[in-house]
C-alpha cells in the first residue's frame, strides 16, 4: 500500500473488551453501594466538629438565635471565653430590626442573654459579593490583632453543612499564626435524614459544590 493510501485511511479495527451483563450488574451494585455510603456520611463530613480547647470563639454571622443561645450558655460556664462576632452588612431587615449588619445583631443578642459586654467583640467585615466567608475571617483576624491577640488557637462557630467550607477558608485566612478549630451546631431545618426535605437536599448539595470549588479554585 502506498503512503498516500495509508494517509487516506480514517478508521482502524481494534479489539476491545466490554462488560458482560454480569459485569454491568456488578458495576451497578457498586455504584448503588457507594451512593448509600455517600448519603450516610456526607452530612457529618460537611457539618464537621473539630474544636480546640481554647477560650477564643469566632461566631459566624449567619448562625441563628438557637446557636447564639448555645454559645451564651457555654459562656456562663466559662466566663473567660472571648466571643468575636463576625458579620457583614445585611441586605434586608434593617428597617424592622434596627440592625444593619449581622455582627452587631449577634453581639447584642449575646449581651442580652447575659454575656459580659467586655467578652463580646464585634468584627464587621466590609461588603463583598463573593468570598464572603473569607472576608469575614480576615475581619475577625484583624480585630483580634488590634486587641493584642496575634497567634494561638481559635474555634469558629458554624451551623450545619457550612462548617466544612468555613473551616477551610478560616484556616487559609488565619495561617500561619493561628490554629483553627471548628464547632458546628445542628441546623434545625433538616434532620440526619437530610434527603427527606428540600432544605436538607439544598444545604448538602450546595455546600458540597461550594467546598469542592474552594478546594480547587480558591487561592487567596
Amino acid at each position: 500500500m502506498a503512503f498516500s493510501d495509508k494517509f487516506l485511511i480514517l478508521t482502524v479495527e481494534k479489539k476491545v473488551r466490554r462488560l458482560t451483563p454480569t459485569g454491568w450488574l456488578l458495576v451497578m451494585c457498586i455504584c448503588i453501594a457507594l451512593f448509600f455510603i455517600w448519603r450516610a456520611t456526607i452530612l457529618h463530613f460537611l457539618a464537621v466538629n473539630k474544636p480546640f480547647d481554647t477560650n477564643i470563639w469566632i461566631v459566624e454571622g449567619y448562625v441563628d438565635d438557637t446557636v447564639l443561645d448555645s454559645v451564651a450558655n457555654v459562656w456562663k460556664t466559662n466566663p473567660s471565653l472571648l466571643i468575636v462576632c463576625a458579620g457583614m452588612p445585611v441586605k434586608k431587615g434593617e428597617f424592622c430590626t434596627g440592625y444593619s449588619n449581622a455582627a452587631d445583631y449577634n453581639a447584642d443578642y449575646l449581651r442580652a442573654q447575659g454575656v459580659d459586654s467586655l467578652q463580646v467583640i464585634n468584627a464587621l467585615a466590609y461588603p463583598a459579593d463573593k468570598e464572603r466567608t473569607y472576608t469575614m475571617a480576615l475581619a475577625s483576624k484583624e480585630k483580634l490583632k488590634a486587641l493584642g491577640y496575634t497567634s494561638g488557637q481559635v474555634n469558629i462557630v458554624c451551623m450545619g453543612t457550612h462548617a466544612r467550607r468555613s473551616w477551610l477558608l478560616y484556616r487559609k485566612a488565619y495561617k500561619p499564626e493561628w490554629d483553627v478549630g471548628v464547632i458546628s451546631y445542628p441546623n434545625d431545618d433538616y434532620s440526619e435524614q437530610w434527603w427527606r426535605s428540600s432544605e436538607g437536599v439544598r444545604a448538602v448539595l450546595f455546600e458540597m459544590i461550594g467546598y469542592v470549588y474552594c478546594v480547587i479554585f480558591f487561592h487567596p
